[in-house]
């Protein structure tokens, strides 16, 4: 029997993704490889796990957040800004049974908790920024974290840099507010109902400043990247991918506000009052796996073009996204 000719020869999958993309504009062939990436790092997995990484840090992060907070003279945050923030993403939160919770983290000191305590507390939010290390070190071919040492020398300068800056955020917005306060005591063009509408346009640009700065802060130092990295070199994909991942977020977070006003009904006929959950938990998700997948693209931008020059070794046909 004849043996096929190479051209009948099947191709992959992803080798019909490089012939039909191979001649496109680069901009869009890094987002090509950083699909690749993401995909062959199983980004929605490692997504699902920091979620769950995530919740189980939140309480233990939010008290050290409002204890660094307090220490500097700053107050709490959290629970002030909640409505707000339940307000503006429509997200029918229980807020009669979380904020009492907030307001007891936010006003539980070290010295309460004690020595063992206080050290529960910075060894749960070091696991849980580790993780989200070794998540995002995958894509620079890294299997493993920073040491010990290097760790808590690299994480306390991002939880001061975390609090000081939602610390920061709450301090000038109450500033802010009692100068327009008293700004409309005094004069006629600014109105006291006109303050709270001012507050909070300042309150969501404020807020988005911080995020977009947080996002970039982890996509430019939080990998563990091997080998000499030029942070120069870096710079501008870690900010541009950080400003990509804010946006995406934001239309995830539409969709998903489009999603429970049309189906919360529905969706509190078997979950209750608990309807909100679901919807937390997918947002949470949806949010690591963009990140995961700008930090994919920030990879694939700055290894150019020997990024576009890998192969894959994906399971079963060599080359094949199956």
């Amino acid at each position: 029997m004849n043996e096929p000719s190479p051209h009948t020869k099947s191709i992959s999958i992803e080798e019909r993704i490089d012939i039909l993309t191979h001649h496109w504009p680069r901009f869009f062939r890094w987002f090509v490889i950083a699909t690749k990436a993401f995909l062959f790092h199983h980004g929605t997995i490692r997504a699902a796990a920091l979620t769950y990484t995530s919740f189980l840090a939140v309480v233990p992060l939010l008290i050290l957040l409002t204890t660094i907070t307090l220490a500097m003279g700053m107050g709490s945050f959290f629970s002030d800004y909640l409505p707000i923030l339940d307000h503006l993403l429509s997200l029918n939160l229980p807020l009669e049974s979380i904020m009492p919770l907030l307001q007891n983290a936010e006003h539980i000191s070290l010295q309460s908790l004690g020595l063992i305590g206080s050290l529960g507390l910075f060894v749960t939010f070091i696991l849980a920024i580790g993780s989200l290390e070794i998540n995002m070190n995958v894509v620079w071919e890294n299997q493993l974290s920073r040491p010990v040492l290097k760790q808590i020398f690299a994480y306390i300068p991002l939880l001061l840099i975390l609090a000081s800056s939602f610390g920061a955020f709450a301090a000038v917005i109450g500033h802010t507010k009692a100068i327009l306060l008293q700004i409309a005591i005094n004069h006629t063009f600014i109105s006291v109902h006109s303050v709270g509408a001012m507050i909070k346009i300042f309150w969501v640009i404020d807020f988005n400043i911080v995020v977009l700065l947080l996002i970039f802060f982890a996509m430019y130092l939080l990998p563990f990247r091997k080998g000499q990295v030029s942070y120069k070199r870096l710079l501008l994909p870690s900010l541009g991918a950080s400003v990509a991942v804010w946006a995406a977020t934001y239309i995830y977070l539409i969709a998903l506000i489009i999603l429970q006003t049309n189906l919360i009904t529905r969706m509190s006929l078997f979950y209750g009052s608990l309807a909100f959950i679901p919807l937390v938990l997918l947002f949470a998700f949806g949010f690591w796996a963009i990140m995961l997948y700008g930090n994919c693209l920030v990879w694939t931008i700055y290894d150019w073009p020997h990024s576009a020059q890998k192969e894959w070794n994906w399971i079963g046909t060599k080359g094949g996204l199956q």
